[in-house]
C-alpha cells in the first residue's frame, strides 16, 4: 500500500482521523481491494504510529461498514454481494426520497446556489477527464447539501455511509469504462431546478429513478466483471 507522505508518516496531530481518512481512500479508490486483510501491526509500522489510533481508526471504518472484523481474519476490506448491493440502493431511495420531501418546503436559495456551484464543478470535471475520486465527492455534496434542510442528521449520517460503500464499486466503474455519465449529470441538474421551484412530487419521482437507475446500471456491469454470479 502506499503512503500519505514521502516517508509513509502521517502528520502527528488528529493522527486517529487522518489514518481513518488515508485508509478510507485507499478503500474507496480500490487501492487496498477487497476482501483484504488489513494487519493493525503493519499498518503501525508503515504510519509510524502505536496500534492504539490504527485501532481507533479500524473502529470507525467498520462502523461505516467499510471493513470487517472476523474472529479468525481479523480486519477485512468489506466484500459486499450484488444483493447486499442492491440493497444499499434500495435503502438510499428509501430514505433520500424522505429527506428530500422533508427538505425541500425548507429549501433556501444559499441552498440552491450551493447545489448550482457544485454542478459547475462537475462540469469542469468531465471537461478535463473524468476524475473518479471527484466524482464521489461532488455527487455526495450535491445530495448532502439538498438534504440537509431536512434537519434530520441521524439519517443524513446513514445516506453518507451509504454512499461510500457504494462509491468504491463507482470508481471502479468509471475507471474501466471512462463513463462520463452524462445521464446522471442531467438528472442532477433537473433535480436540484425541480427543488429550486420547490416541486416536491416531481422532484421525489426523479430522485427515486435517479438512484435505482445508478443502481441497475452498477450490478449490470459488476455482474459481468464477477462472471454473472448475482449471489457473489
Amino acid at each position: 500500500m502506499r503512503g500519505h507522505s514521502s516517508n509513509g508518516r502521517l502528520p502527528r496531530q488528529t493522527m486517529s482521523a487522518a489514518l481513518t481518512d488515508e485508509l478510507r481512500e485507499r478503500i474507496l479508490n480500490l487501492d487496498i481491494p477487497e476482501g483484504e486483510q488489513l494487519r493493525q501491526d503493519t499498518l503501525a509500522a508503515e504510519f509510524g504510529v502505536s496500534r492504539i489510533p490504527v485501532r481507533e481508526a479500524l473502529l470507525q471504518l467498520e462502523g461505516e461498514g467499510l471493513v470487517t472484523l472476523s474472529a479468525h481474519k481479523g480486519y477485512t476490506v468489506t466484500k459486499l454481494s450484488l444483493d447486499e448491493i442492491r440493497e444499499l440502493f434500495d435503502l438510499r431511495a428509501l430514505i433520500e426520497v424522505d429527506l428530500l420531501q422533508r427538505a425541500i418546503p425548507r429549501l433556501e436559495e444559499r441552498h440552491i446556489a450551493r447545489a448550482r456551484e457544485v454542478l459547475a464543478t462537475f462540469d469542469e470535471m468531465l471537461e478535463r477527464g473524468t476524475q473518479e475520486r471527484d466524482w464521489g465527492q461532488l455527487n455526495w455534496e450535491l445530495h448532502a447539501v439538498l438534504y440537509e434542510p431536512a434537519n434530520r442528521p441521524r439519517a443524513l449520517a446513514i445516506v453518507r455511509n451509504l454512499h461510500r460503500n457504494a462509491d468504491r464499486y463507482l470508481r471502479l466503474q468509471l475507471k474501466l469504462t471512462r463513463q462520463t455519465n452524462e445521464r446522471a449529470r442531467a438528472e442532477h441538474n433537473r433535480l436540484v431546478e425541480l427543488c429550486a421551484a420547490h416541486d416536491v412530487v416531481e422532484a421525489s419521482r426523479l430522485l427515486n429513478e435517479h438512484i435505482l437507475a445508478a443502481r441497475d446500471d452498477l450490478l449490470a456491469f459488476l455482474a459481468e466483471r464477477r462472471g454473472g454470479h448475482s449471489q457473489e
